[in-house]
């Protein structure tokens, strides 16, 4: 491991952020490694994927960790399921579609999200009507102590992109313990999904047909982060009151059972609220999905934080509904 000075960044939105010191994160003892390496010279610590959740600043202080650990490791399979042991640096999209191939289901809606295995479960990432947590059987970490210790499902506190690793910045995941099933079990409720499926004539889909569909649908309304930077969904998708569900739904506005609560499309407030595909300067909400807000060039932090504040603000004001940042905005 090689650890360096003003160590640029990847990220995709298209930011320039130098890291006081970096590295690449290739095997657990290049963690340890790191973890020394800070402690030695009084620097925090931050580990990062892909950078495909982040809003970077242009110097991050500190000693900033790439997570490129590999590997996916069957560590026990039966008739009806596997059990996999998955490097946090596997890129997630690949994880999904390596598991098609061979034979392992339960990914499907959750193809073509961006970033690595490891920061899906601090995120709880999910997609069409499923959520990774569903699917994590424990998570393997290395604490502030240097120990190496396994966290299981029940500790993770997987809530709607919520988990407890948002809490333990300490905690550095290096694999994720998966079960998948091998037996084609589908969710295919999720009405676009549904709807899509029933429009291809899918009366009876398989796993491969839903990872299609949902990469369509993906590729059809949010850009391609190569071609236009961006972080995917900027808002979470606001967490309200049954009594303010119903009010919301009798305005015309999609409003979804969350446990006790009602769950509301930050989309379609955006878009109500007048942003879909609205630019200043070089940042602007995506005309086919203004829940993604793009860096068109040369937009700094600034630049987006702002833009995103007035989109907020004009959603607070017209509906009384207060929008919450997805992506981590690190300081």
């Amino acid at each position: 491991m090689n650890i360096q000075p003003d160590f640029l960044l990847e990220n995709t939105f298209g930011l320039t952020s130098l890291a006081q010191w970096g590295c690449s994160i290739e095997q657990i003892d290049d963690v340890l490694a790191a973890q020394d390496f800070a402690a030695e010279n009084d620097l925090s610590m931050t580990c990062l994927g892909a950078g495909s959740n982040v809003i970077l600043p242009p110097q991050l202080s500190g000693l900033v960790c790439c997570m490129r650990i590999d590997g996916i490791n069957v560590l026990e399979e039966t008739t009806d399921s596997v059990l996999l042991e998955v490097g946090a640096g596997v890129t997630w999209h690949k994880l999904v579609m390596d598991s098609l191939k061979q034979g392992w289901f339960g990914l499907e809606n959750l193809a073509l999200i961006p970033g690595s295995v490891g920061a899906a479960p601090v995120q709880n990432i999910g997609a069409y009507g499923v959520e990774v947590g569903q699917f994590i059987s424990a998570i393997n970490i290395l604490d502030g102590q240097q120990e190496l210790r396994q966290v299981a499902q029940s500790d993770c506190q997987f809530a709607y992109r919520w988990s407890i690793f948002k809490t333990q910045p300490d905690w550095i995941i290096v694999s994720v313990v998966m079960r998948l099933s091998k037996l084609p079990r589908i969710e295919a409720s999720y009405p676009e999904l549904q709807s899509y499926l029933h429009d291809l004539s899918k009366a009876e889909p398989t796993p491969q047909d839903v990872a299609e569909c949902v990469i369509a649908l993906r590729n059809s309304k949010l850009p391609n982060p190569s071609e236009f930077a961006n972080v995917g969904s900027f808002f979470k998708n606001p967490v309200v009151s049954e009594a303010v569900g119903f009010a919301m739904r009798e305005q015309g506005f999609k409003s979804f059972v969350h446990g006790e609560s009602h769950k509301l499309s930050a989309a379609q407030l955006i878009d109500r609220a007048g942003w879909k595909g609205i630019r200043h300067g070089d940042v602007g909400c995506w005309p086919q999905q203004p829940l993604v807000i793009v860096n068109y060039g040369s937009a700094n932090r600034t630049d987006i934080l702002s833009f995103a504040e007035d989109v907020a603000l004009s959603v607070q004001e017209q509906y009384q509904i207060q929008l919450e940042l997805e992506p981590s905005v690190l300081l």
